[in-house]
């Protein structure tokens, strides 16, 4: 019998997060024993959920599960697990994309590398003096030999590393348990466990958090935290906004605690117009797009389809 996959996939705002009639003809040439459609709004999906046996979605309602008699199975290219709040039958797999380190890791070496080079003060101070190269001098470093600290250093953490080695950088990934050094690093680069973050965080250069939300990382990086880096310090988030105390790291910024910040990620998106971050000196703000990309559904499929056949072998655990 052919399995029924529905695509929902659409975004009023971002052109690349809505599947298109190319995204669905290669599904189908991917797996031609399925059957695909491709649905651009909610009502022509929940028509066809009595026929559905995977669907493919940014959001899926508690109520249309009483509309899915065949569902077995919601794929969604959302990075984080908190991103449904479904209570599905526990036949049903509920399954989160993997793929967004490839895209997030540019942005946050980007980031980084528009603070160091001085790109991001160039572009401050360019129409304040007329040839900004004393202002922009104290702002210039390098990459090499700089050390990155990765908190949450999951999929998304290693893609980051992986980008930063070819530069020279030094990496110590941060886990709740300990794993296997990545085959990429060299002698100075190290695994730690969350028990020993406080001691590499004087350190660090830059310190990204790529940590899913929960409420163990409430708030983990925090007045005390922030006062443990050194002040040559930037962070980055591309996780979760619950993990930074933002009231705690406007007050850093404007104490030059630590001399930057990029953030993609907040507690309350979008950000208010009062917050006290948007007042601080040396801050990059992104509005949640550090995975915007235009191949980024391509990425999503084809992880899908990996996912999938290894789901029809009957290993619900290699699609999660």
């Amino acid at each position: 019998m052919s399995i029924h996959i529905s695509i929902w996939l659409t975004n009023p705002v971002v052109r690349s997060w809505n599947a298109s009639e190319e995204h669905k003809k290669n599904l189908e040439k991917l797996l031609p024993e399925c059957t695909v459609s491709l649905h651009k709004n909610a009502q022509s999906f929940k028509a066809n959920l009595i026929n559905t046996d995977i669907a493919l979605v940014w959001v899926f309602n508690q109520k249309w599960l009483k509309l899915t008699p065949k569902l077995k199975w919601i794929a969604t290219p959302s990075a984080g697990k908190d991103w449904f709040n479904l209570d599905a039958p526990k036949e049903i797999v509920i399954s989160y994309g993997a793929f967004h380190g490839r895209i997030i890791a540019e942005s946050v070496i980007g980031a980084i590398l528009g603070f160091i080079r001085g790109l991001y003060f160039a572009s401050q101070f360019q129409d304040k003096y007329l040839w900004p190269r004393e202002e922009i001098e104290p702002y210039c470093s390098t990459l090499r030999g700089s050390h990155l600290v990765i908190l949450g250093y999951g999929k998304i953490g290693n893609w980051i590393a992986q980008l930063a080695k070819p530069f020279g950088a030094k990496i110590t990934g941060v886990k709740r348990t300990l794993i296997n050094r990545p085959d990429f690093f060299d002698k100075n680069d190290k695994i730690i466990t969350i028990d020993d973050l406080d001691s590499i965080l004087p350190e660090a250069d830059h310190l990204i958090l790529a940590l899913p939300r929960d409420t163990s990382t409430d708030n983990i990086i925090d007045k005390r935290r922030l006062e443990l880096l050194p002040n040559q310090c930037y962070i980055y988030n591309i996780g979760r906004g619950n993990a930074i105390n933002e009231e705690d790291l406007a007050n850093a910024l404007k104490k030059n605690i630590i001399k930057g910040a990029y953030l993609d990620v907040f507690k309350e998106e979008p950000l208010v117009i009062n917050s006290p971050l948007r007042n601080c000196p040396n801050i990059l703000i992104t509005p949640h797009s550090s995975a915007i990309a235009p191949n980024l559904l391509d990425l999503f499929i084809e992880e899908f389809v990996d996912r999938y056949k290894k789901w029809k072998l009957g290993n619900t655990n290699m699609v999660m």
